[in-house]
């Protein structure tokens, strides 16, 4: 008999259950007028993840570029006024990312330029789902923690949880507040560390050709006036 799965953390436990409970709250603060509501719009938002070669043998190796915008969900609460109370959460299913495609490659130009094969995405896709264990742990989400700063600058404190462990990282943005039934635009980018959520980066040949340990991820999202809530992708 296979070994049952092994129990979430308490802090992943713990970040679910705000990503589930946040938003009500939200909407019923909307409801009462305090505040403004933003439903995150898969369409015109880009959330991309950078992975770069490394080891002895990078030469043979590609970097890839990994996208889960199509179907990414979440949700931003702006108050009436500051950014004290300000929140977000955002969420996608490893299973669902796309990987490398000669567009995105072409666009990034430089050591990303080379279109791959499709069976070179193929095996790379296969690799990176075994890699982030994707069967037993396939939500990635991210929550405030706190929003800090002003506009157009502020900083996101993000409660991130990968691989059943829940990290707080940072996410400076550029934005602007919204006026009236304008969508909101915020850019920003992040770097995170696999093995911080402990995942092994995958090597090949004793480490010669390896996946390096930091990613990078680019989110730039749309998020237009929203009357109720996404919900958040689940396992």
């Amino acid at each position: 008999m296979p070994p049952a799965p092994a129990a979430p953390s308490p802090a992943a436990t713990t970040a679910k259950a705000a990503a589930s409970a946040a938003c009500g709250q939200w909407l019923r603060l909307q409801q009462a007028g305090e505040g403004r509501l933003y439903g995150l719009d898969g369409a015109q938002t880009t959330l991309r993840i950078l992975v770069y070669r490394g080891g002895r043998l990078a030469s043979l190796g590609h970097n890839h570029v990994i996208a889960a915008e199509q179907h990414a969900v979440g949700q931003i609460y702006l108050p009436k006024d500051g950014l004290a109370n300000a929140g977000a959460e955002l969420g996608f299913r490893l299973d669902q990312l796309v990987l490398d495609a000669p567009a995105w490659r072409t666009a990034m130009g430089g050591d990303f330029a080379k279109i791959l094969s499709e069976a070179d995405i193929a095996g790379t896709r296969a690799n990176m789902l075994k890699a982030l264990d994707a069967a037993q742990f396939p939500v990635v989400t991210a929550v405030t923690r706190t929003v800090e700063g002003g506009w157009p600058r502020p900083v996101l404190k993000l409660d991130i949880t990968l691989h059943g462990q829940t990290r707080t990282l940072d996410l400076p943005v550029e934005s602007s507040r919204p006026e009236g039934d304008q969508p909101l635009r915020a850019r920003g980018r992040l770097v995170l560390r696999q093995t911080d959520f402990g995942i092994q980066p995958f090597t090949v040949l004793g480490g010669l050709l390896a996946i390096q340990d930091p990613l990078v991820v680019e989110l730039d999202l749309t998020a237009r006036p929203a009357a109720s809530c996404q919900p958040m992708p689940s396992a």
